[in-house]
C-alpha cells in the first residue's frame, strides 16, 4: 500500500509540475492588466479554453497531492 501511494504521489506530482509550466505567464506589466481585463469581461466560453483546463487540471492533481501525502502519513 506504501508503494502505491508513493508511485501515485509520484504520478501527481509530475502532472503538477508539466500543468504549471504549460499554462502561460500573467505578467504583462500595466497594459496587460487593462487588456487582459477586458478580454475575460468580454470572453465567451470561458470554461472551455486551453488556460482554464490547464487550471482545472492543476487544482484537481493538487488535491490528490494533498490527499496521498495525508495518506501516506497514515499509512506510515
Amino acid at each position: 500500500m506504501h508503494s502505491f501511494l508513493t508511485v501515485l504521489q509520484v504520478i501527481t506530482s509530475i502532472i503538477i509540475i508539466v500543468s504549471v509550466m504549460m499554462q502561460p505567464s500573467k505578467s504583462n506589466g500595466l497594459s496587460g492588466l487593462i487588456a487582459g481585463s477586458s478580454e475575460t469581461f468580454f470572453a465567451k466560453n470561458k470554461t472551455k479554453t486551453a488556460e482554464s483546463v490547464l487550471a482545472r487540471i492543476t487544482a484537481v492533481s493538487a488535491v490528490c497531492f494533498i490527499l496521498t501525502t495525508v495518506m501516506l502519513n497514515l499509512v506510515k
